[in-house]
């Protein structure tokens, strides 16, 4: 019984989490698939990855907007003038979510007339692309996160209390910020070469017998983050 109002309380918001989180969640994942499709010169790549985007825009604009308007535009969603729900307002989502994909198609459409063709591109190594440097900073940002989940908890045993400045700055916003760093780490790293068999050795091929590279560390930092996110999630709920 109580692990069924556990999985209610969490599982259930969750998997709605994630089914609004797929849409935009797919697009990143393309936009990575479309970088490492241009840099590599495989065009079977990059048309799967402007085909994902498709898919993507249509889920979020057509699909996800329709299901959720009258959770936000109505009563007392995030978005809703007066707490009605008039049907003007929910057909005008509708037309936005409608200009919002044919926009993105025409987007979409533009890219793959820029990138029909295979370009030539020098390889970087890790060092050129200052891939390190974001992946000691996104290291960082994790850190920090996970510093500032433990410090209310902390306080609490110690003092009897949470100092107050645990309590200003709100975990979604650190959780949003080293998102983005990872992101972007992750972005540079696919600048660089990691396949030694096209890999020119001398220039590009001195990070790849190392043991421990840049991107260890950014795949050890997705671990640590995921683990932080989940457990802030449920501390939240506790703290509040």
């Amino acid at each position: 019984y109580r692990m069924l109002m556990l999985c209610w309380f969490y599982c259930i918001p969750f998997a709605k989490l994630l089914y609004f989180a797929t849409g935009p969640l797919l697009l990143i994942f393309a936009a990575f698939m479309l970088q490492r499709g241009i840099r590599n010169a495989r065009g079977g790549l990059r048309r799967a990855a402007l085909f994902m985007m498709f898919i993507a825009c249509g889920k979020m604009f057509l699909a996800d907007l329709h299901i959720a308007k009258d959770d936000l535009f109505c009563g007392t969603g995030m978005f809703a003038f007066d707490g009605s729900c008039a049907r003007e307002v929910l057909l005008a989502v509708d037309v936005i979510g409608l200009i919002l994909m044919i926009v993105s198609s025409l987007l979409i459409a533009n890219a793959y007339r820029l990138h029909l063709h295979d370009r030539e591109f020098v390889p970087l190594t890790p060092e050129e692309a200052n891939l390190p440097f974001w992946s000691r900073m996104s290291m960082a940002g994790v850190w920090v996160m996970v510093l500032w989940q433990l410090a209310p908890w902390v306080g609490a045993l110690t003092i009897g209390s949470v100092p107050e400045i645990f309590l200003q700055l709100p975990w979604q916003v650190l959780a949003l910020i080293n998102c983005g760093l990872l992101l972007y780490s992750f972005w540079k790293a696919e600048s660089c070469v990691w396949d030694s068999s096209t890999a020119t050795k001398k220039r590009t091929g001195s990070h790849l017998n190392k043991s421990w590279n840049a991107r260890d560390s950014l795949w050890l930092s997705v671990f640590v983050y995921l683990v932080t996110l989940a457990l802030s999630y449920v501390a939240h709920d506790v703290l509040s």
